[in-house]
């Protein structure tokens, strides 16, 4: 049983339904947010992010900034309906199968109280795109990889254009990590990050589309590393990366408020930033 079902029994996150549209995935994700403040869970952190990151995604799909807005929304969903598989598998452990090692890794994060916000985001983030999205592109278009790249180069850019107003609010959070950002390019940080979990996605799919016979061993694989990539954001080594001593600082000074933190970053779910041309990405030839 589920560390999560086995400590909380009575906030057991109830089931979440298979969405159709975009404003089906919305409506889940509110779901989950409105249990996480509730439950005081910080799996509320990357649920924010991510509905901030969706509501930006319909407005493009309904402003025209994709070559192909139908298929964009159903990437969408299939993507989203992979995160809310998780979750009901991780809740409801009797019904479903386990989730998958990258998200497994995520949630069993919520149990632990060290990681700081930015840390549980980049957990979810990593299983979503590293693991998630892959097996998402792979499902719409399989046989048409090509002809979805540039779509799939302006999603990410609308993600990354909301991290800058998300890492506003966790300022206000986590006093000390804006000294850190005003020494660091974020521009550049932001799609470097991005950027390789983005290209591990895209060739992901490019290789189970070409060896379909091979599929099942390379997403063992995959979901091996990005299990083991999830657990080093959690925990990182002490010795090879000034990562855990950045931690240590931001963490000092940052609210542990649990529920006020999510209501914080649920307040600009609504008003995402527009996609910012800076986070395109060449071809990934």
């Amino acid at each position: 049983m589920s560390a999560a079902v086995s400590r909380h029994p009575s906030l057991r996150m109830a089931r979440l339904e298979k969405p159709a549209t975009v404003d089906d995935v919305l409506r889940n994700i509110d779901q989950v947010i409105a249990w996480a403040i509730e439950a005081e869970s910080r799996i509320g952190y990357f649920a924010a992010l991510y509905k901030r990151t969706t509501v930006a995604i319909r407005q493009a799909i309904k402003d025209g900034v994709f070559e192909d807005g139908p298929r964009i929304e159903q990437l969408d969903v299939v993507f989203a309906t992979r995160y809310f598989n998780a979750l009901n598998a991780y809740f409801h452990p009797d019904d479903h199968q386990p989730p998958t090692v990258p998200w497994e890794v995520a949630f069993v994060g919520d149990q632990n109280h060290k990681p700081i916000i930015l840390q549980q985001m980049m957990t979810g983030l990593n299983a979503h795109i590293t693991f998630d999205l892959g097996l998402a592109v792979l499902a719409i278009a399989a046989n048409s990889l090509n002809t979805l790249e540039t779509d799939f180069n302006r999603v990410n850019a609308i993600l990354a254009s909301q991290v800058p107003g998300t890492l506003d609010v966790i300022d206000e959070l986590s006093p000390d990590l804006r000294w850190i950002r005003r020494l660091t390019p974020e521009v550049w940080l932001i799609k470097r990050v991005l950027k390789k979990l983005r290209k591990s996605a895209w060739y992901f799919a490019i290789t189970l589309a070409m060896h379909p016979d091979g599929a099942r061993e390379k997403q063992l694989h995959q979901a091996a590393w990005s299990g083991a990539l999830g657990s080093w954001y959690l925990q990182p080594p002490k010795r090879f990366t000034p990562f855990p001593r950045l931690v240590r600082v931001i963490g000092k000074r940052e609210s542990r408020d649990v529920a006020a933190n999510i209501r914080a970053l649920e307040g600009i779910t609504n008003t995402p930033a527009e996609m910012n041309k800076a986070f395109l990405l060449p071809p990934l030839r």
